[in-house]
């Protein structure tokens, strides 16, 4: 087995993924940590351009980076890791599920999906879904399972986006995203002399569709959702050649 990456968006001080590298240390992995200094939730695929990011050496094999997860694995790529090729990214272990639209918002999914537009073929984006987040020491131990079978089945180009249920894990099923409702509210704080203070806040809700991370999670299994880089709408890219008289 080659090197693994480890980042997340929680910062490289979370529970979830120091559950995550001691299990990984533990099973003789060779692990390299780059990960944020500071909680990077909702940062999706952003990326730091043309100023100086702040790298920091902790330990041999792990750095701090005051930037994002896309940062993180970018840095690492082209510059960190030196001559070693990293086989897998591992982003994670989120704390709370990203599934659904959230993909499109999630740090932790970014890491993943910039792991495969570098080229790297394994990249899991993992989450734990609860509300507590009090039993890491299970997801991560269930993530090792998970990435010794991908090694041993030599499964490439391929980028997973993984949901561990915190109250037990009944087993695993292999899901589409599911539908994601977001009830957006913007609140105004303080306003004066034209300008204002808002806060974004709402509710979230799901459908529990059938074979959707949602109904997977709802009956305690492991959600694992295959994604890919191309997002083009092939139904209607021929519809509109056809309305437009296009090539």
């Amino acid at each position: 087995m080659g090197l693994i990456l480890l980042t997340n968006d929680d910062g490289y001080d979370a529970a979830g993924l120091q559950a995550l590298y001691k299990e990984l240390i533990n099973k003789k992995f060779a692990v390299f940590v780059s990960a944020p200094r500071f909680q990077q939730s909702g940062s999706s695929h952003s990326l730091t351009l043309r100023r100086p990011i702040r790298v920091e050496k902790l330990k041999n094999d792990f750095y701090i980076i005051d930037g994002t997860p896309t940062d993180c694995v970018l840095l690492a790529f082209h510059d960190l890791v030196g001559n070693k090729e990293i086989e897998m990214v591992v982003s994670g272990i989120n704390h709370g599920p990203n599934m659904g639209s959230d993909v499109f918002y999630s740090g932790t999914v970014a890491a993943a999906l910039q792991a495969g537009t570098l080229g790297i073929k394994k990249a899991l984006a993992i989450s734990l879904s609860g509300e507590d987040y009090s039993n890491f020491e299970e997801a991560a131990r269930y993530s090792i399972n998970l990435i010794n079978r991908i090694i041993d089945k030599n499964l490439n180009n391929i980028i997973l986006n993984v949901n561990i249920p915190e109250k037990g894990i009944m087993g695993e099923k292999i899901t589409r995203m599911g539908r994601r409702i977001y009830r957006d509210k913007v609140l105004r704080d303080i306003e004066e002399n034209n300008v204002m203070y808002s806060v974004i806040n709402g509710v979230l809700d799901y459908h529990v569709d059938t074979d959707t991370d949602f109904e997977a999670i709802e009956n305690n299994f492991v959600s694992i959702t295959p994604l890919k880089l191309d997002l083009t709408d092939y139904e209607n890219m021929k519809k509109l050649k056809e309305i437009f008289n296009a090539q």
